[in-house]
């Protein structure tokens, strides 16, 4: 998710840049045939250089001394780093993203062994690179992981600040099989068992408290008890166990997908009274009521197409499939949420190419491109300035996916594959705690 890391963290002492805060070292080099000439490099200037630097190059750096091991791990290089790659992405053409195939069909899971890819790919192009692979199941049970291979299915992944929380539907196991990753950093967090679902429809959101001028990390579940009524969890990282906080109001859409913008989680209800929609405040940890936009059916539900997203940092998105070729888009400034009265407006209604069943907006360009997701299958984008469909890729017939520059990755392509996206960025933070 984009973060108003400016606005959130400005005000914080723990936000003075990490050299700042530290005496001014000199950092000893030693040039090419120069025998032990010394030259010093001011350690704010050595900051600035890290930090536009890719993760794969900071985590390389910090061998080079003990004076920049320490800085990268402080954690204020973290939210540092993070400010500039939310920065640099906002500037990007078009935004870079991450595909994750997955399959529908247990001998292809057999045959792929568990194991979940994130793949890179530029928005343009054909061609992804595999950032990082794991297996898609809790190392320490073996139990789970023959239920993940035997028929458990995933949701679309949820991002934020550089992690990406995966997790399944499954009814018997769904509250285990949860992970948090950052591909960047190559590092993984196995979330804890939570509270048994009695139907199988847990939704879950994934966000940040920067209210301290830290980064808490938390993870949100709505669950169904056999009473019919709805719990709500939260898991922070780097605790034990989940928390109990206060009951959803109502029951919230199982599996759909729940962004978090500036602070706060946005959910589709299924029923009423309420009008269609939550909005989970992840600092104060309670929900409170939000409007639905007017194209939400009357009853307080909404279409079983619909889908949340967010647009340009710090925009909600509503959208959902009018008919068969036409998906409709309304969004509103999710800052505008304290406000007495949020408004939405509807952003565009878009023609497709073909009829689509599920259409998932989940990126924006800054020459207001926006690009979908069409039925786990196709990128497109929609120019909004011309107001036509731009074929990107089909990430199943024609997407090749590469080891590296020059290894291909195997993946047996077949109508049953299907391929999360999401917009992503960089970060340093952490699995753990930050």
């Amino acid at each position: 998710m984009n973060w108003e890391l400016n606005n959130q963290m400005g005000d914080h002492d723990d936000d003075v840049p990490v050299a700042k805060r530290r005496r001014r070292l000199c950092v000893q080099v030693q040039p090419a045939g120069a025998g032990a000439a010394a030259a010093g490099i001011p350690e704010d200037i050595v900051e600035e250089i890290l930090l536009r630097l890719p993760v794969k190059s900071i985590l390389r750096f910090r061998s080079v001394c003990k004076s920049w091991r320490a800085m990268v791990a402080d954690p204020c290089f973290a939210r540092l780093q993070l400010r500039h790659s939310t920065a640099a992405e906002r500037r990007r053409h078009p935004p870079s993203m991450l595909v994750l195939p997955w399959w529908g069909w247990r001998p292809q899971r057999q045959q792929m062994q568990g194991t979940i890819g994130f793949f890179r790919y530029p928005g343009h192009g054909a061609a992804a690179e595999l950032a990082h692979v794991r297996a898609w199941w809790s190392p320490t049970s073996h139990a789970a992981a023959a239920d993940w291979d035997d028929g458990a299915d995933w949701e679309l992944p949820l991002q934020c600040n550089g992690l990406v929380l995966v997790f399944s539907m499954e009814k018997s196991l769904s509250s285990s099989l949860m992970f948090v990753c950052n591909p960047a950093t190559k590092k993984l967090a196995v979330v804890p068992p939570g509270t048994p679902d009695a139907h199988g429809n847990q939704s879950v959101g994934f966000g940040a408290d920067e209210s301290t001028g830290k980064i808490d990390m938390k993870v949100v579940r709505c669950f169904a008890r056999s009473d019919e009524s709805v719990g709500c969890e939260v898991f922070s990282l780097g605790s034990p166990a989940w928390r109990p906080v206060a009951d959803s109001p109502c029951p919230v859409r199982a599996g759909a997908a729940s962004p978090c913008i500036l602070g706060a989680i946005y959910w589709i209800t299924t029923a009423a009274p309420t009008p269609g929609m939550l909005r989970f405040d992840v600092r104060r940890e309670v929900f409170d009521d939000f409007p639905s936009p007017p194209c939400v059916h009357h009853d307080g539900t909404s279409p079983a197409t619909a889908t949340l997203t967010e647009l340009s940092g710090n925009k909600l998105c509503y959208a959902h499939v009018v008919a068969g070729h036409t998906v409709e888009l309304w969004t509103m400034a999710a800052a505008s949420a304290a406000d007495d009265g949020p408004r939405w407006s509807r952003h565009c209604a878009v023609e497709l190419w073909r009829p689509t069943q599920l259409v998932v907006p989940f990126a924006d360009d800054r020459h207001g491109g926006i690009f979908f997701n069409l039925d786990l299958a196709v990128i497109d984008r929609y120019d909004t300035q011309r107001q036509v469909v731009e074929r990107v890729v089909d990430m199943n017939k024609e997407m090749t996916y590469f080891h590296s520059r020059d290894k291909q990755y195997y993946i047996n392509r077949g109508f049953r594959w299907m391929h999360h996206v999401i917009q992503y960025r960089e970060s340093l933070v952490s699995v753990k705690a930050n």
